[in-house]
């Protein structure tokens, strides 16, 4: 027996296409509009408790771990004290408990780091005083900023130059390739490469049989240390 549509049931199908045609629209636009790194400054200290940090310029709808360490560790590695949401992005302020295994440290790093693959992070430090805070950034200071990555050459379906400015020093790196507008994450991997004494680099990398004729490409360098650097960016194919 076959089944007629009604005009009203073609209608419905039609909104609920456009309806998730512009959902979908507007995630991609919102994804796309992004661009900087996350930041974070420290408000207030209650020694040995909590510590409360104004958040700016985070991306929105991600899941951040909160982490706490003894200074100099950048908060990698440390422990997780808690987990928050961006929500819409932008700023907004939190306050976080300070674990008893750091009551009593003179100073305290805290770090914020993505748990969704994006690959976005922040870190700060904080004198466990009430009198004190960091100023952002490691400490002490011997690396500035972050590593950035440009596509010098293209060869159709077979390889990219990729050049590298201001890695950090003593990092190992995967190289991931995805489509475009995913920035690389969860991507193909394509190479690895340790960057020595940090600075710039350029290195060749070939490009995967499964992006073949694919006409935008994303690229990305994600450190697997666990110190958190990163860097993506795309090119033709052609």
């Amino acid at each position: 027996m076959k089944i007629k549509p009604t005009l009203s049931t073609i209608i419905l199908l039609m909104v609920s296409i456009l309806s998730f045609s512009l959902t979908e629209g507007t995630n991609l636009t919102a994804a796309m509009a992004y661009s900087g790194y996350p930041y974070f400054y420290i408000t207030s200290v209650t020694p040995d408790t909590s510590v409360t940090i104004r958040a700016y310029n985070f991306p929105a709808n991600d899941t951040f771990k909160v982490m706490m360490n003894k200074i100099g560790t950048k908060g990698i590695n440390g422990i997780v004290v808690d987990t928050i949401s961006s929500g819409a992005g932008g700023s907004f302020t939190a306050t976080f408990s300070i674990p008893n295994a750091l009551k009593g440290q003179k100073q305290i790093a805290i770090r914020l780091q993505s748990t969704s693959g994006s690959g976005y992070y922040a870190y700060n430090w904080f004198y466990n005083s009430s009198t004190k805070y960091g100023t952002g950034g490691p400490y002490p200071v011997t690396y500035q900023g972050y590593p950035t990555i440009a596509v010098k050459q293209v060869v159709k379906n077979k390889y990219i130059i990729l050049q590298m400015t201001n890695l950090p020093k003593n990092d190992q790196f995967k190289v991931l390739m995805n489509r475009y507008g995913t920035k690389g994450i969860k991507g193909v991997q394509v190479a690895t490469f340790s960057t020595g004494s940090g600075g710039s680099q350029t290195i060749k990398v070939k490009i995967p049989k499964s992006f073949k004729d694919v006409s935008l490409i994303a690229v990305r360098i994600q450190s697997t240390s666990g110190s958190g650097y990163f860097a993506y960016n795309w090119f033709y194919n052609r």
